[in-house]
């Protein structure tokens, strides 16, 4: 009898948890096929009410070190349920051989410093803002909105799970 008991309590809050839904994940990455970039989204939390706005903090980092030669490419949004600001975010990488980097170190050139803050030339981070639906759109019927940030062969999605009053 108490086996019995046992049972039907267990299967019950698996069933009743195992409705519940998972809950979205507040940071979430993505790598390049190659393993040569990371892309992350973080956000403080993953829900929101209709209306509301979140920032997210938006991290590309080179997993190589400093790439050679300078270059200047882009991260491009995309959102369902709502809308971010802003839609692209334009970055660059400073090369290890580029010229004005060396003439910023002078004679020290052979011995670059150590590559944190402004000068990091691994890592590029900078906000955007995503702001959910109002009530009443046909996005919202799904209870969920998505942020994707989209760099060369990757895409990072955040999920915001859509709660009502």
């Amino acid at each position: 009898m108490m086996k019995t008991v046992l049972l039907t309590t267990v299967l019950a809050l698996s069933l009743t948890l195992g409705g519940c839904g998972e809950e979205p994940e507040r940071i979430v990455s993505a790598e390049t096929t190659d393993g040569r970039w990371e892309l992350t989204l973080e956000a403080r939390k993953n829900l929101l009410r209709p209306g509301e706005k979140l920032a997210v903090r938006v991290t590309l980092e080179s997993l190589v070190g400093q790439p050679t030669e300078t270059f200047r490419d882009t991260i491009d949004f995309l959102s369902n349920a709502g809308s971010v600001t802003p839609a692209r975010l334009v970055f660059t990488f400073i090369g290890s051989q580029d010229t004005t980097y060396r003439r910023w170190l002078g004679d020290r050139w052979r011995n670059p410093p150590p590559y944190t803050g402004e000068g990091n030339t691994t890592l590029f981070g900078d906000w955007v803002t995503y702001t959910m639906a109002g009530k009443g759109t046909q996005a919202n019927e799904s209870r969920q909105g998505e942020i994707s940030a989209l760099f060369r062969d990757l895409e990072a999605v955040l999920k915001i799970r859509i709660i009502e009053d």
